[in-house]
């Protein structure tokens, strides 16, 4: 700290802002390490669920399946656009958030790791480790236009101040003053 207040070259009013080891540590599980870990744990469940487990004594209870049964029906088509929704769903939100633990882990892993070092983490990469989690801000909203598609027409509409090409066409022909979207059979307006 007294090299930083002594430098001639450095500017008075810069504001150095350094954190005892239980306050890094607090601050950056509670920030970062702890939504990151209930992240993965969520999906692990997503991709990978349980299966219903049976006693063994309903395994042996089970009657033998006859040859003459008929097979089972393959999905139909409204289970499998479902099943299609579902997955891409859940990658958006795979993609949403590794971009997010992407661009904050270089941060808060220094957070951790400069008072333990004697704060020799350079001001640069400090900076630039900052950035880059604000960054990941900024780039929300093209993730989401690039991988959603009513996202993208309504961040269309609304960066070229409701231009009518980018709206949806309405059963009667006329122009919808909004757009809509379907998630889990429920109908939402984005005006």
């Amino acid at each position: 700290i007294q090299q930083r207040q002594f430098n001639k070259a450095s500017n008075s009013t810069y504001c150095i802002f350094m954190v005892n080891k239980p306050y890094a540590i607090t601050c950056s599980v509670v920030a970062f390490y702890i939504p990151f870990l209930l992240m993965v744990l969520a999906y692990h469940r997503i991709y990978h669920p349980q299966e219903p487990r049976q006693h063994p004594q309903q395994h042996l209870q089970e009657p033998q399946k006859h040859p003459q049964e008929p097979r089972q029906h393959p999905p139909d088509q409204h289970s499998t656009h479902r099943m299609k929704t579902e997955t891409k769903a859940a990658k958006t939100l795979c993609i949403i958030m590794g971009c997010f633990c992407l661009c904050w882990a270089p941060f808060f892993v220094t957070n951790i790791v400069d008072p333990f070092i004697n704060y020799t983490v350079p001001g640069k990469l400090w900076t630039a480790f900052l950035w880059l989690g604000y960054i990941n801000s900024g780039l929300n909203p093209f993730l989401y236009a690039f991988l959603n598609k009513a996202f993208r027409r309504a961040f269309l509409i609304i960066l070229c101040c409701g231009d009518e090409r980018y709206r949806r066409p309405s059963i009667l022909g006329q122009t919808v003053p909004c757009s809509t979207t379907t998630i889990n059979g429920s109908t939402h307006v984005l005006r």
